[in-house]
């Protein structure tokens, strides 16, 4: 029966997204492989691998959305003193978005991508390997495109597949995971803002205590992180954290390790995958993470308006809540009910 089920495998010249498309293959899927351009020259493994799989390759150019969607929003972030996840929204709107639309224009059932999560019965959940928790980063994907996405890598863990992939004779098998930031060079990122800024993230300003004390200064607020330590050029008596990124005032404001931990945060920008309205997860009880490597914890989520919710953490204090990163929220069995982005 699978011959007569239509699947696009995203590539991106990885070995997962390869030995997706060797396994869906082997399983008599009709396939073909899609990728995008979205800043600089494709890798050519992807079609490379296609050519391997004797299956059509097609390439749609996102360029423009991708500039719109993903970069802009990227440098506009970092300008308001928050730290943005380029790989949340680009998932929503240019790789479960645009290239989604694309593969079905092409005569796609289904779009398949290498990712370690899973679908069941159209709803998100955690992938099995536990050192990989990609559903965090595909949280904000739009709840109705979820039934035309499969990620066939969601019950395995990345030493397996790599394995796997040697065996199925992937040509990529031993190709290194690509860089988190895609459209950024390895340790350029200060080089990268600049120029698409114009400047803009170069604005000098102060470095402060909780009680507004200068202790030095910085050169843009863009290049410091929450819960940052090294590198602050200060002296100081006992360790010193950033705090906050003040865009108002264009200061950075330091303290406590202590004055990192956070007994709630506020979110807004909410993707709703397992309720109707924003206003079915008032009172509802269940754990968060504020970022992909943090672990779970509990909490309850209370609504304040059609745009924000206010997350309690029941349990434990949370370290370092960075605004402009994801927050994403599950249940007991690893599913995932909303993600939305951290105001403050």
């Amino acid at each position: 029966m699978n011959k007569n089920i239509t699947i696009a495998v995203a590539m991106s010249g990885g070995v997962d997204s390869s030995t997706v498309a060797y396994l869906l293959k082997k399983q008599g899927y009709n396939i073909f492989g899609v990728t995008m351009k979205t800043c600089g020259e494709e890798d050519k493994d992807a079609k490379r691998v296609c050519d391997d799989l004797g299956i059509p390759f097609y390439l749609l150019d996102a360029t423009e959305i991708f500039k719109d969607k993903v970069i802009d929003y990227f440098v506009d972030e970092y300008k308001y003193g928050k730290t943005p996840n380029p790989c949340m929204v680009c998932n929503r709107h240019v790789k479960f978005g645009e290239l989604l639309n694309y593969a079905k224009e092409k005569g796609a059932d289904f779009m398949a991508t290498g990712h370690y999560a899973k679908i069941i019965d159209g709803e998100l959940f955690i992938g099995d390997d536990v050192n990989k928790d990609q559903a965090y980063f595909l949280s904000q994907i739009k709840r109705e495109n979820l039934k035309s996405i499969m990620f066939p890598l969601g019950g395995m863990e990345k030493p397996n597949v790599r394995e796997l992939a040697k065996e199925l004779g992937v040509r990529v098998y031993a190709k290194k995971d690509s860089q988190e930031i895609c459209f950024v060079e390895d340790g350029k990122l200060k080089e990268f803002l600049s120029e698409k800024s114009n400047g803009a993230v170069n604005k000098p300003g102060d470095i402060v205590t909780t009680k507004g004390k200068v202790l030095g200064k910085h050169n843009g607020l863009a290049f410091y992180t929450i819960g940052q330590r090294k590198g602050l050029g200060i002296a100081s008596d006992s360790p010193l954290y950033v705090l906050k990124l003040d865009s108002k005032n264009n200061r950075v404001i330091v303290g406590s390790n202590e004055d990192l931990l956070k007994s709630y945060l506020v979110a807004e920008n909410l993707n709703l995958l397992t309720v109707d309205t924003l206003k079915d997860l008032d009172g509802v009880t269940c754990f968060a993470k504020t970022r992909s490597r943090d672990r779970l914890h509990p909490c309850k989520i209370q609504v304040i308006n059609e745009k924000l919710i206010k997350v309690h953490f029941t349990q434990d204090q949370v370290r370092a809540v960075t605004p402009g990163q994801g927050v994403v929220f599950y249940d007991e069995n690893g599913k995932v009910i909303a993600s939305g982005f951290i105001k403050d």
